[in-house]
């Protein structure tokens, strides 16, 4: 048998191997907890930090026999990904729902605060609701099944399904080829114009609110199969949701939703903003967004006096959906963006 804590070393000679026996300390350690969730209350009351620390001592409880040290395992602080760290190239991502089901949202598809040198992470996974409270462990790829459109794409988890259903298989990509391009959130648009393509959906008014089944087939913007009417709705709709982006040419996360929600793409997307330059408004020279902005502000207020966003602006502005006088507050957050015309928010609220 090999000498234990010596899984670094061997990581670098046989990454299968080194993976393998992570493999083992994972299972090791999802059985320990959920015996732990059987005979007492220990996990009664857990809360996301606490459970992350739990999982820590339940690891470090289980290198014994392993080629994992206790001083291998370690918990991140701050917003990293994932949780925890072991023997620096393996990691766990801990994730948890109070509800007795196997499914919750899991982390951003960008992995922008992913830790240099893990590799290789597996899911730990606390359903909460339950009698008794259960854990599942496995890859981490293996268990996201799809991807929720909102300000920052993030993967949906369910513990149960089978390999063939994970959204990577849906894709057609490896999970690490995908988290390693330079432009996830184009293949995942690119998917989901596949998938609307072939599905058949129940058509449903366009003016009805995104909270609802949008549009049944795939519309192109740009070769007129929208109304003017539509299109103008649309852009308000869009600023609402993605207001900073927007004002600063980011366009990446309206274009999915936009896809996403209603069917509908735009390969011209920056032209339906910042096209023409420099207008004139009220004797100022401002940028041509700014026109467009005051031209669908009244849709804008239309929509924010009523309930049809809620579900996207939550997921998208939680700023916005949390404010009391919504459109107030959206006017705030067009005219950060712009602090060199100062008659903006003026002109917005007088709408």
């Amino acid at each position: 048998m090999m000498e234990t804590g010596n899984i670094i070393a061997v990581y670098n000679k046989n990454k299968q191997v080194a993976l393998q026996e992570f493999d083992s300390l994972m299972k090791k350690t999802n059985s320990y907890m959920n015996e732990i969730a059987k005979s007492t209350n220990h996990y009664i009351g857990c809360d996301s930090r606490l459970l992350e620390r739990e999982t820590v001592i339940a690891m470090k409880e289980n290198c014994k026999d392993t080629l994992f040290i206790p001083e291998d395992i370690q918990l991140i602080s701050g917003q990293r990904f994932p949780d925890i760290v072991a023997a620096k190239h393996f990691g766990v991502e801990v994730k948890s729902t109070k509800e007795n089901k196997w499914i919750s949202t899991g982390s951003s598809i960008v992995e922008s605060t992913r830790m240099e040198d893990v590799n290789h992470i597996y899911m730990l996974f606390g359903k909460l609701g339950g009698e008794p409270i259960e854990f599942k462990c496995k890859p981490y790829q293996n268990c996201l099944y799809d991807i929720a459109v909102t300000h920052s794409p993030r993967y949906l988890i369910d513990m149960e399904i089978p390999l063939e259903k994970t959204i990577f298989s849906k894709i057609g990509v490896e999970y690490d080829k995908f988290r390693l391009s330079e432009d996830p959130i184009n293949t995942v648009r690119t998917y989901y114009l596949k998938k609307i393509k072939e599905e058949k959906r129940t058509a449903t008014p366009w003016w009805i609110g995104s909270d609802t089944i949008t549009s049944p087939t795939l519309r192109l913007w740009s070769r007129g199969a929208l109304s003017q009417e539509e299109q103008e709705y649309y852009k308000a709709q869009i600023l609402i949701l993605f207001p900073k982006e927007i004002c600063n040419s980011e366009y990446d996360h309206a274009t999915l939703w936009l896809c996403v929600r209603h069917s509908i793409i735009n390969t011209h997307f920056r032209d339906l903003f910042t096209a023409g330059g420099q207008k004139v408004i009220n004797g100022q020279y401002c940028p041509a967004i700014i026109k467009r902005i005051l031209k669908v502000a009244p849709i804008v207020k239309r929509i924010l006096s009523k309930s049809d966003l809620l579900i996207d602006m939550r997921n998208n502005n939680p700023d916005l959906f949390y404010a009391k006088d919504k459109y107030t507050f959206w006017v705030q957050q067009i005219s950060k963006q712009y602090p060199q015309i100062k008659q903006l928010k003026n002109w917005l609220l007088e709408v």
